[in-house]
C-alpha cells in the first residue's frame, strides 16, 4: 500500500489542497482517499476569492484609468476586458472545483483504482515531469510580471493598477496546477485504455483453443466492461467536474490571443523581434496549458476507439464470442467525443481551429475599429 500512498497524483492533489482549489488528500489511516476539508484550504480559497472579486470592482470603477496612450479607445477598452474576463473566469473556475468535490472525489478514486489494479508495473515519469515544467513555468511567468511590473506599468500606471494584475501571475498559478491535474488523469486512463486492448488482443489470439473458449469469453466480458467504465468516467463524471473549466479557458484563450498579438502590433518598443516573441510566449502560458489538455483529450479518444478497430478485424468463430463482439461494435457504431468541454464541443484537434477561426474573427474587429476612430479624428481635426 506504500506505492498506493506515494501515488503520482498525490503531489498534485496536496498542492490543489494548499491553493484552495479543492480539499482532495490520501488518509494513510483509512488507505483511502477523503474530502480533508482544512481550515487552510478554505481559508486560503476565500481569500483567494476576496481578492480577485475585489480586483474586478476596481478595474470597473476606474474602468477609464491608467489608459494606454498607444492605445486607441477600442484597443483600451479591450484590454480591460482581457483582464476582467481573466479575473471574472478564475472566480468562476475557483467556486466550481469546490462546489464539485464529492465527483471529484469519484473520479480520484476511481483513477486510482484503475492505476493501482491495471497499472501497477507500469512506472509514470509523465506527471512527474509536468509537475516540475508547471513549476518551472510558474517561476518564468512570475519573473516576467515582476519585470514588467517594475520597468513598464510602474512608470505609467497608478499603484492601484498594478495590483489588479497580480491577478494574472494568480490565475495562471490556479489553472496550470488544474489544468496538470486534469492532464494526468487523463494519461492515466489513456494508458488503461491501452493496457485493456492488449489484453483483448491476447485474448482473440486463444480464441482458436476451444478448451479456453469459455475463460476467453468471460475475460473479453471483462475488458468491454472495463472499457465502458472507463468511457463512462469521461462522458460523465470528467467532463462534469473539468469539462467546464475548459469551456472557459477556452473561451478566454481567443481573446487572450488576440489581446497579445494586438498590444505587440500597436506598442511599439525598443526590444528586439525575438524578445518581443519571448515574452508573448510567456504570457500566453494559460492558453499553452490548455491546448496541451486538448491534445491529450483528443489522444484519449483515439485510444478509446482502437477498440472496436481491434474487435471489427476478429475473424468469426461460430461461438459465443462473436455475439458479444457485434454487440460491442453496434454499440459503439456512431464515434462519440469521449470527453467534451462540457458538452459544448469536443475536445481534440478541431478545437484548435475553432480557436483560430475566433482569434481572426476578433482580430479584423479591432483592426476595423481602430481603422474608424483614426478617420474619425482625422475628419475632427478639419
Amino acid at each position: 500500500m506504500d506505492d498506493f500512498q506515494s501515488g503520482e497524483l498525490c503531489a498534485y492533489y496536496r498542492l490543489c489542497r494548499y491553493l484552495g482549489i479543492f480539499c482532495i488528500d490520501y488518509n494513510p489511516t483509512k488507505k483511502r482517499f477523503l474530502l480533508r476539508r482544512s481550515l487552510v484550504c478554505y481559508v486560503v480559497h476565500f481569500a483567494l476569492q476576496a481578492y480577485l472579486v475585489g480586483c474586478i470592482a476596481v478595474i470597473v470603477i476606474f474602468w477609464g484609468n491608467s489608459f494606454k496612450r498607444e492605445l486607441t479607445l477600442t484597443g483600451n477598452h479591450f484590454d480591460r476586458l482581457v483582464m476582467v474576463t481573466a479575473l471574472g473566469i478564475l472566480v468562476i473556475q475557483n467556486a466550481w472545483l469546490i462546489w464539485l468535490q464529492a465527483p471529484h472525489l469519484r473520479i480520484v478514486r476511481q483513477i486510482e483504482f484503475y492505476r493501482r489494479k491495471h497499472l501497477a508495473d507500469v512506472r509514470l515519469l509523465l506527471p512527474k515531469r509536468l509537475l516540475w515544467l508547471i513549476v518551472f513555468t510558474n517561476l518564468v511567468y512570475m519573473a516576467n510580471f515582476l519585470k514588467t511590473c517594475a520597468f513598464e506599468w510602474l512608470t505609467d500606471h497608478s499603484g492601484l493598477f498594478v495590483v489588479t494584475t497580480l491577478g494574472f501571475p494568480l490565475r495562471y498559478l490556479v489553472t496550470s496546477f488544474t489544468m496538470g491535474t486534469y492532464f494526468c488523469m487523463v494519461h492515466i486512463l489513456r494508458l488503461v485504455l491501452s493496457w485493456n486492448q492488449s489484453q483483448i488482443t491476447a485474448i482473440i489470439e486463444q480464441s482458436a483453443d476451444i478448451k479456453k473458449s469459455s475463460a476467453n469469453l468471460l475475460r473479453l466480458r471483462a475488458c468491454l466492461e472495463l472499457h465502458d467504465r472507463v468511457v463512462l468516467l469521461c462522458n460523465d463524471e470528467i467532463s462534469l467536474v473539468y469539462g467546464f473549466i475548459v469551456w472557459l479557458s477556452w473561451m478566454f484563450a481567443s481573446l487572450d490571443v488576440t489581446g497579445v498579438i494586438y498590444l505587440t502590433m500597436v506598442i511599439q518598443t525598443k526590444k528586439s523581434l525575438c524578445l518581443n516573441l519571448v515574452a508573448d510566449i510567456v504570457w500566453l502560458s494559460p492558453t499553452l496549458m490548455t491546448c496541451a489538455a486538448s491534445f491529450m483529450s483528443n489522444c484519449v479518444g483515439i485510444q478509446a476507439n482502437k477498440t472496436a478497430k481491434i474487435l471489427a478485424k476478429v475473424p468469426r468463430t461460430g461461438t459465443g464470442l462473436d455475439r458479444m463482439i457485434e454487440k460491442f461494435l453496434l454499440k459503439n457504431l456512431r464515434q462519440q467525443p469521449i470527453l467534451t468541454a462540457y458538452g459544448f464541443f469536443a475536445l481534440d484537434k478541431s478545437t484548435l481551429f475553432k480557436l483560430f477561426t475566433a482569434i481572426f474573427t476578433y482580430m479584423v474587429i479591432l483592426v476595423q475599429f481602430k481603422e474608424m476612430e483614426i478617420t474619425t479624428k482625422s475628419a475632427n481635426k478639419f
